[in-house]
């Protein structure tokens, strides 16, 4: 095989291997990126009927704007409008979130208007091990009375976890591909040894 089909090859199988784990990072990222807006979507309803639930609970009303504030990617503001009781408002949030299939563990926190600080909750985990309560207050916002804020810790890992089958096929091409990698440097190699041993025996039959 000459050396220009040699070259022609490596050039060929380097823009293969660039295409295909570009593609494939794309979709990982697609992927995570379409798990974590459901995830989004889903903490949302749930959250809007708990705060409707309080609300019938309470009987009060909600406000008509900015019921649900995003401050996070694992973090909802909820603005309640209302004096929030913790055992109503942890028995609603369990309740709504596993009625959405949200069966992810997560921590809530009362923002007390009287000291100006956000009280911690609970931490509620689904794994059956005992939990550390964080060490750093639940963040507080100042435009807001009454409000709950939720925070789920291990959303990140979960989202990873729902992949686990795409991660299983990006290992497997990872594999596939070091294969070629491995593959074309043998034949590279093979090529320089051959030139060498046949530069070799021309040198002994000119001498």
């Amino acid at each position: 095989m000459s050396n220009k089909s040699i070259k022609f090859i490596v050039f060929l199988g380097a823009i293969s291997i660039v295409g295909i784990l570009s593609a494939q990072i794309y979709w990982i990222l697609k992927s995570y990126d379409l798990q974590e807006k459901q995830f989004q979507h889903s903490v949302q309803v749930a959250l809007i009927r708990v705060a409707k639930n309080i609300e019938e609970y309470n009987n009060s009303s909600l406000p008509t704007k900015n019921l649900i504030s995003r401050r996070a990617s694992n973090y909802y503001v909820v603005n309640i409008n209302d004096v929030i009781d913790a055992n109503i408002l942890e028995f609603y949030l369990q309740k709504e979130l596993e009625a959405a299939a949200l069966n992810i563990d997560f921590e809530y926190g009362i923002y007390d208007c009287a000291n100006d600080k956000m009280v911690y909750g609970n931490y509620i985990g689904y794994d059956n091990k005992a939990k550390e309560k964080p060490t750093t207050e639940l963040p507080k916002y100042d435009e807001f009375t009454y409000y709950f804020g939720v925070r789920f810790p291990t959303v990140t890992a979960e989202l990873i976890s729902n992949m686990r089958l795409v991660i299983f096929f990006t290992i497997i091409l990872l594999f596939a591909t070091s294969f070629f990698v491995y593959a074309l440097s043998v034949i590279l190699r093979q090529k320089r040894l051959s030139e060498m041993q046949k530069d070799f025996i021309n040198n002994m039959t000119h001498e």
